[in-house]
């Protein structure tokens, strides 16, 4: 008795005395056998069967510990034999069917198990046997079919503390966390295995987080449960010393909360403490990547991404981990294993996939985020024609998918089609007016088409409903940057010129400075420009000092300014009046009119002579490779000369990459003046053609940060009345930078050789442009 109640030790001490006096009898045997298998002695136990076996005929009592002490020490066909005689001798032996039931399924010898424990509960259906056939279906990772049996064993026994703890496994096993830990605690679980259900009621939290929510409002509740029992389940772990792993794996597990929660700093600085105390499991690792990327830093990202695929590429098994790992290449200006990993997922995501139990294919979602991936790889690769081929083509066949319309959308307004991208975005809404993704794309387009006040009410929309997301945020900086007061500064300094134009040693300067938008459409400016050149005559010198008004509204730009002008001969009253409408995406007409127009020579000024002037012109802009401009600009000068000037300029897209583009800039000028005996240089007639070549080169770009380089050349001829032909020559190099959209500077150096009244004089310049919105 005392040793059935744990006392084990007076018994095996007495016992073992005994069997030195004497031949112990065949129940002291199987006793001794059974109170050491009670207190473990598994050891013992074999030992004991070894040296009795042989010497007399044990009872099945004592099979039975032998058999129990094999299987706990993993001697699996020793532990099945002595199951096996047990069974012969008395085959209604219960436990002992249990037994070999158990350490088959412990061998790995599932089928076998499963047969037997399945043909025992059809025979005698009770509690313990639905149990039993739970934990070998359990075992066997059958979790669904284990659900099912442990349920039944419930049914029938609903107070059994053991089935109770056994339906806690089984259901954390088929993850249905928080009923296990439910249940658990009514089993009354061991402290170790009630915090892994927490744990695991926890985790489900988290993955329930990533999942669309029910409405807009509701799309953090999950989270914001998840990381409140995470905070509840640290404080309590912290300090216990047995539970130190799994405050680690709630650490690392609550990761996911604080990225479904979008607190994407803290999961970095949280993944960073983790990593440097010890590894991290693969999808927290995921988790890290996902939340450098939405903090612009691609390339930790992308060795996490690489990592993750290479050590464990189970975890990258949905769409979004490569969709990730395909922007953090890009972004990270790793263009071309971008472009690798897009032609990759495209090969490998079959058109149709087949689901288990029915005999008709259905639509891959995965080949059509690969083609989406893909398209985005031909917008890296500047192809912008042919990523919208593509994706018309998948929007053609799928008329009822919004997101590709809205891509669809996307390339339009980069190839500067905002008419094209408006009509839709328009078709889009049809199939989900509220969706964030399309008003933020809206709110794009209308800032392109100058609705300032549709773009405004679009950004508060989605600003109040989802601040978090990346596009909502892009959206919301573009809109600020055009709230933005702007500063405009063209500057050029002759470094060695003959020219008969600008004089020698020439310095220009204008400056002119932007309020913030009033009323929505409208800008206050005041400028100021310099202008200084030597002549045979002497130097001349004009100061000009403006002011206006600008208008803009949709498709519509007008500004309005009064000067103030001094050039050496007292203070002269200007003005000017200019605008442009867009007919269409490819179409603008523009016009102005000037009072003291500004392409007045310097040297005309310096003589006295002052100018009036207007220009009309006509540009055409099918795409973003191909522009043309023709313009005409007619003035008349105090001295009773009148002039007549046309320009036509184009671009034509000759080859275009990721970081390189070279466009054919030919241009055609030419002029006529009534008078050519005048002070500044004014031919009777003249023309010049001019075809050029025109390389950027991008050495830089992070986000909306970007440095490039530029090379001009061109090589032309020269036509004056009365004067001989003569050779255009130019080239030119300069540095643009573009910083966070609010800046935009170029610095360029600039040579040209070309004739003025028959003879060739060159002319070296350094030019300097600002953009700035503060």
């Amino acid at each position: 008795m005392q040793a059935r109640q744990g006392n084990t030790a007076a018994a095996t001490a007495w016992l073992d005395w005994q069997s030195r006096q004497r031949l112990l009898t065949v129940n002291e045997v199987a006793d001794w056998l059974q109170i050491n298998g009670w207190a473990g002695n598994d050891n013992e136990v074999i030992r004991l069967w070894q040296r009795y076996r042989h010497v007399m005929v044990l009872p099945d009592r004592a099979i039975t510990a032998a058999a129990k002490s094999y299987r706990n020490l993993g001697q699996w066909p020793q532990s099945l034999a002595l199951w096996r005689m047990a069974l012969q001798r008395s085959p209604n032996n219960d436990d002992a069917l249990s037994g070999l039931i158990m350490t088959l399924s412990d061998a790995g010898r599932h089928g076998e198990a499963l047969h037997l424990a399945s043909t025992r509960v059809q025979r005698a259906p009770s509690a313990a046997h639905w149990g039993e056939l739970a934990w070998v279906q359990n075992a066997a990772g059958l979790h669904e079919d284990a659900l099912a049996s442990i349920s039944q064993a419930i049914q029938r026994s609903p107070q059994n503390p053991q089935l109770l703890r056994d339906y806690s496994a089984v259901l954390a096993n088929n993850r249905v966390s928080r009923p296990a830990l439910t249940i658990g605690r009514q089993g009354e679980l061991p402290p170790a295995a009630l915090r892994q259900r927490q744990s695991d009621a926890a985790a489900e939290l988290v993955r329930m987080a990533f999942l669309p929510s029910v409405t807009e409002r509701e799309r953090f509740a999950v989270a914001d449960r998840a990381l409140a029992s995470y905070e509840t389940l640290l404080t309590r772990w912290r300090a216990d010393p047995e539970a130190q792993d799994d405050y680690r794996r709630a650490r690392i597990d609550r990761l996911g909360a604080l990225l479904a929660r979008y607190r994407m700093d803290e999961v970095v600085a949280e993944y960073e403490d983790l990593r440097r105390a010890g590894d991290i499991p693969a999808y927290a690792r995921l988790w890290a990547a996902s939340a450098y990327l939405y903090l612009r830093h691609p390339d930790k990202a992308e060795q996490l991404y690489l990592a993750v695929q290479r050590d464990a590429p189970q975890e990258m098994r949905q769409p979004e981990e490569h969709s990730n790992l395909f922007y953090s290449m890009a972004e990270n200006g790793q263009i071309a294993q971008a472009q690798r990993q897009a032609n990759q997922l495209s090969r490998n995501a079959p058109y149709y996939r087949h689901l288990y139990g029915s005999p008709v294919p259905v639509p891959n979602d995965e080949w059509l985020a690969a083609q989406q991936l893909l398209t985005q790889s031909m917008l890296l690769r500047d192809a912008l024609a042919q990523a919208q081929r593509n994706i018309e083509r998948l929007a053609s066949t799928a008329p009822g998918n919004q997101g590709l319309r809205i891509d669809l959308a996307d390339i339009y307004l980069m190839r500067g089609w905002p008419h094209r991208a408006e009509m839709e975005l328009k078709l889009a809404e049809g199939l989900g007016p509220r969706n964030i993704r399309l008003e933020t794309r809206q709110g794009l387009v209308a800032l392109d088409l100058q609705e300032w006040r549709q773009a405004d009410l679009l950004a508060d929309d989605v600003m109040a409903r989802s601040p978090e997301d990346s596009s909502v945020q892009r959206f919301e900086r573009l809109r600020r940057v055009h709230h933005m007061a702007e500063l405009r500064i063209n500057a050029s300094r002759g470094i060695k010129s003959d020219s008969p134009v600008a004089g020698a040693h020439d310095t220009n300067i204008d400056t002119v400075l932007y309020s913030p938008p009033l009323a929505d459409n409208w800008r206050l400016f005041s400028g100021f420009a310099f202008n200084q050149g030597e002549f045979e005559e002497g130097r001349g010198i004009n100061r000009h000092v403006r002011g206006g008004v600008e208008f803009t509204n949709r498709v519509n730009w007008l500004e309005a300014a009064m000067s103030g002008q001094n050039y050496g001969r007292g203070q002269k009253i200007g003005a000017r009046l200019s605008g442009w409408h867009d007919v269409s995406d490819s179409w603008r007409i523009g016009a102005s009119a000037e009072r003291l127009m500004a392409r007045t020579p310097l040297r005309a000024l310096t003589n006295g002579v002052t100018a009036n002037g207007a220009e009309a012109y006509l540009r055409w802009r099918p795409s973003e490779s191909r522009e043309w401009r023709l313009a005409l600009a007619p003035g008349w000068f105090s001295d009773g000369n009148r002039r007549f000037e046309y320009r036509l300029e184009a671009k034509e897209r000759l080859y275009s990459s990721s970081f390189l583009t070279l466009d054919f800039t030919p241009s055609l000028s030419g002029s006529h003046n009534r008078r050519s005996d005048v002070a500044y240089y004014s031919p009777r007639n003249d023309a010049a053609l001019l075809p050029a070549l025109t390389l950027d080169h991008l050495l830089y770009r992070h986000y909306q940060t970007e440095w490039h380089q530029e090379v001009v050349a061109g090589a032309g001829s020269y036509w004056q009345k009365g004067e001989s032909h003569g050779a255009i020559t130019t080239l030119g190099y300069g540095q643009r930078v573009l910083w966070n959209d609010v800046l935009e500077a170029r610095v360029m150096v600039n040579w040209d050789k070309r004739p003025y009244d028959g003879v060739r004089e060159q002319n070296l310049s350094l030019s300097f442009d600002l953009n700035y919105r503060f």
